[in-house]
Order: C-alpha cells, then structure tokens, then sequence
C-alpha cells in the first residue's frame, strides 16, 4: 500500500472514530478589540486624534500611558474572565478555549511596557484554571509587532500596504484606520 493511500485509509478511520471539539474564543481578553469589549473604548467617544483616542492594544496604551492603562487592563482581566466563567464552560462541555495574545504579552516594547505588567501572570493563571477543569488551551499569537494586517485585531490598527493591492480582495477596504464620527 502506497503511504499516501495507507494516510487517507488511516485519516478515514480516525474520522470514523473522533469527534468535533467543543470550543470557543478568549478574544476581547488580552487583545483588545473594540467590537468585542467597547465599553473599554467609550472614555475616548468625542476625543479628536489630538486628544488621543484608543482604537486598540496599542494605542489604548499609548493615550492612558503606563500607569492608568495598566489599571484599566488589571480590572479587565481580572473582571473579563473568571474562574467561575471557566467553570461554567466546563459545565456546558466546552472542550477548548483560543487565547489570542500579542507578541508584547510576554516581552512588552514601546507603549506596551508597564501598561500590560501582568499579562503572563493572567496568562498562566488562564492555563492553570482551565487545566483544573478540564479545559484544553490553544494558544495564539494573534498579533505582530508593527501589525501584520492593519486591523485592530493586530494590536495596532494603521494604514496598511498590502504588496500586491490588485489582487488582495479578502476585506470590502484596505485600510483600517477606522476613526471617523461616532453616532
């Protein structure tokens, strides 16, 4: 039997056999993105760029600095997700939890030094407190430094040029430098 042919027979049978996992996401926990947690954004509704305004991670540190960003992501962390919530997606079968996490979470630069002071604690504490019930954890790296696609969910929504702007049709505009007016 060919390898290819014995991987498809053998691929058959554990799909025969296995199950979808039960999942769901951490997303608006450690990276911040102002569809998933706006109240977090609202201190800036009727700031001008001048005044500063946080449309993401990055910029949310940049605007609070330090001191007063790292008080808003201590609360957000400690009151976003819970140990009951853990709890409760054990009770519900959740098999699975991705944690997206910035690339700052465990070597923080630029804005991100001491606005996320604790990060890795939180993110330790995530893995310690699913393991305790049940719960396996995918970690993602969900953002680059400098941005890897311009859009919040990067930490740091910028203008952004893709290489080829032609043949690039996966988002309706191509730029996420989204501050505009807010109604």
């Amino acid at each position: 039997m060919s390898v290819s042919k014995a991987f498809a027979t053998a691929s058959l049978a554990t799909l025969a056999t296995s199950k979808a996992m039960v999942g769901t996401n951490a997303g608006g926990w450690l990276v911040l993105e102002p569809w998933i947690t706006p109240s977090l954004f609202y201190r800036f509704l009727g700031n001008t760029e001048n005044d500063g305004i946080g449309i993401d991670s990055y910029t949310m540190c940049e605007t609070l600095g330090a001191e007063a960003g790292n008080a808003l992501m201590r609360d957000h962390w400690d009151n976003w997700i819970t140990e009951q919530e853990i709890k409760d997606m054990a009770d519900r079968e959740v098999e699975i939890v991705r944690l997206p996490l910035g690339d700052w979470t465990l070597k923080p630069y630029g804005p991100y030094e001491g606005c996320m002071d604790g990060a890795e604690d939180k993110v330790q504490w995530f893995l310690d407190t699913c393991e305790k019930y049940g719960i396996k954890v995918l970690l993602d790296v969900h953002c680059l430094k400098g941005s890897q696609n311009g859009f919040d969910n990067s930490g740091q929504a910028q203008p952004f040029t893709w290489v080829d702007q032609n043949d690039f049709s996966h988002w309706e505009h191509l730029s996420a430098n989204w501050i505009g007016d807010w109604n």
